[in-house]
């Protein structure tokens, strides 16, 4: 079963709400999407909100166009935050999470540090997909980084 995954990051009072949800039909991953960015846009009945950020990914990490999305409220002198978002399938454990750097170098370090459970490390053989991206504040919600492993099944499994 496909699966899909909303990445969602929202600022409202200075005070950043980040993370990712699963869904297993891209009917309710639309539907979560439009359901965070109605937040945005100057939306009345959330004047404290300055930023809302959601894109859609399929399971091998592709971006589902158009579902895609960023809004930020200018301000003047803002700084700049990256954010890494990442996945990984460890046996039947799903861990998903966005986190929050001050520097592209510092969300880098983290990328690098979640891919490494890829690839087929002799280490972490229950892994059987990864998926990073780094996307920041300023950008208009631009993927600076992003890479997907999904473990291929042995054709000796598949018979």
């Amino acid at each position: 079963m496909e699966k899909y995954y909303l990445h969602r990051i929202q600022e409202e009072g200075g005070a950043f709400t980040k993370g990712i949800e699963e869904h297993d039909a891209l009917d309710d991953a639309i539907r979560a999407f439009w359901g965070r960015m109605k937040l945005g846009f100057n939306n009345p009945t959330k004047p404290d909100m300055t930023f809302v950020s959601c894109k859609i990914c399929d399971g091998n990490g592709n971006v589902m166009r158009p579902y895609d999305m960023t809004w930020l409220k200018a301000a003047e002198g803002q700084g700049n935050v990256f954010f890494l978002h990442h996945i990984r399938r460890d046996g039947e454990t799903l861990t998903k999470s966005i986190d929050a750097y001050e520097t592209m170098d510092a969300a880098m370090v983290a990328f690098a540090t979640a891919m490494e459970y890829g690839y087929n490390n002799p280490r972490f053989e229950n892994v059987s997909m990864v998926s990073c991206k780094v996307t920041d504040l300023l950008s208009g919600g631009m993927i600076l980084r992003d890479e997907t492993w999904v473990k291929h099944e042995s054709a000796a499994a598949e018979v």
